[in-house]
């Protein structure tokens, strides 16, 4: 039998295991880095962002199934991180038995690193299923928050097919006509027919000041003396003091007035105004910026109203509530689920030069198809849901518009202060 000798090893020194041991911390320390609170808060609204596209879809999934909508909001969050390192050691000996006599032994060290790095969030949801918020969720959008997209460069194309429910026009012969913004109706071509032809006209918005008078005329005195009341009221930033010159044989006054601002739609500076004054007359177009008080009185924009001039087409526009908008795009899913062909567009207003115009959808929602990198996704009742990054038409301006619109309706008390669910 062979015997094999084996030298004994020194074990290491307490200073070279401490030497050791701060290396490999440091090189830990290096590789890992702490959680930091810019990566948190991005990843947080990253989430909550994804969130709320996906509530959007749901909701619009909903709309095409004629289901009640609900809403839910995230009005809190907590987050957390940790970060820990740490090294422990180990040793062992080993030797080679021969009988019962140990020929030699070796002694072995060994560091073992720990890492531990976490982050979480805890956050409430809560639902908006409430009467603060459907108040205004099922009310007829204000004209105000038609002018902000307006103002806001929005397409007009893309405004008109989501805000605008119907136009009804009266002809000169009084033959009533009105077409609704429902695809799949046999009005609906004709509706687009109209939309086309009044973005063309430059339809767009106004906000223009009415002056209400309040309370009796008065000399220069007597308004003297009624400022010096109205400076410490607080009807001071609604109410103001305006002076009439004498007119005919009518003196001159000093009058209250109640300044409030009213939004209406109007056809802006086109090249068809000849066009629009033929068919429609003057009184659509918008007053002047600077506007004095019988421009703006002949110019109140297509308003109710308004009286139809003699021989021309009156205009009445029937604009939706934000329930409306929801039930519109669902009807847009359910054309594409029946047939993924089947796209409902319109035709841009802005073209980039050099390129052609070309139709395009006003959003594009994939049924139970592969989609890679969604905009947002969602399952419900057994089908899957996807919005496509490319290639998606209108849609991302439509989830932008429909996120601003939900905010809008946010209002107080819409949020309750008592969270329905705690998540962690």
């Amino acid at each position: 039998m062979k015997t094999f000798l084996f030298r004994p090893m020194k074990r290491p020194s307490l200073k070279a295991v401490l030497a050791s041991a701060g290396l490999c911390a440091s090189l830990v320390g290096c590789s890992v880095p702490n959680p930091k609170m810019d990566d948190m808060a991005a990843q947080y609204q990253n989430t909550v962002e994804q969130y709320n596209f996906n509530n959007i879809l749901l909701n619009i999934v909903r709309g095409s199934d004629n289901l009640p909508l609900s809403f839910l909001d995230i009005p809190s969050i907590i987050g957390t991180g940790n970060f820990s390192a740490g090294t422990g050691t180990s040793s062992f000996t080993a030797g080679n038995l021969s009988g019962s006599i140990i020929n030699g032994s070796t002694s072995s060290f060994m560091l073992n690193p720990s890492i531990s790095v976490g982050t979480s969030f805890n956050y409430t949801q809560s639902s908006l299923d409430n009467a603060a918020f459907q108040t205004g969720f099922n009310s007829v959008i204000p004209l105000t928050t038609v002018n902000f997209f307006k103002t806001s460069n929005m397409p007009p194309e893309l405004i008109m097919s989501l805000m605008i429910g119907s136009i009804e026009m009266v002809s000169a012969d009084g033959q009533v006509e009105k077409v609704m913004n429902t695809p799949g109706l046999e009005s609906f071509p004709q509706f687009q027919s109209i939309a086309k032809l009044l973005v063309k006209y430059n339809l767009t918005t106004q906000i223009t000041n009415t002056e209400i008078p309040s309370g009796p005329k008065m000399t220069e005195a007597q308004a003297a003396t009624a400022m010096t009341a109205l400076v410490t009221s607080k009807d001071l930033g609604k109410m103001q003091m305006k002076y009439f010159p004498a007119k005919g044989k009518e003196k001159s006054y000093y009058q209250l007035v109640t300044v409030t601002q009213m939004a209406t739609l109007c056809l802006g500076e086109s090249a068809y105004k000849k066009e629009i004054i033929d068919k429609y007359g003057d009184q659509y177009f918008c007053a002047k910026p600077v506007a004095t008080p019988d421009n703006q009185s002949k110019h109140q924009g297509i308003s109710a109203t308004n009286d139809p001039q003699k021989g021309k087409t009156s205009i009445a526009i029937n604009i939706r509530s934000n329930r409306d908008i929801y039930q519109y795009l669902g009807q847009i899913l359910t054309i594409q689920a029946g047939n993924p062909n089947i796209q409902v567009v319109v035709d841009p207003s802005y073209v980039v030069k050099g390129q052609t115009a070309k139709p395009q959808p006003i959003i594009v929602i994939k049924k139970n198809e592969s989609v890679a990198n969604p905009l947002a996704q969602i399952t419900y009742r057994g089908n899957t849901y996807a919005i496509p990054s490319n290639d998606n038409g209108y849609t991302p301006l439509v989830i932008n518009m429909m996120a601003q619109l939900l905010n809008l309706n946010k209002i107080s008390g819409s949020i309750p202060p008592s969270p329905a669910v705690l998540v962690k």
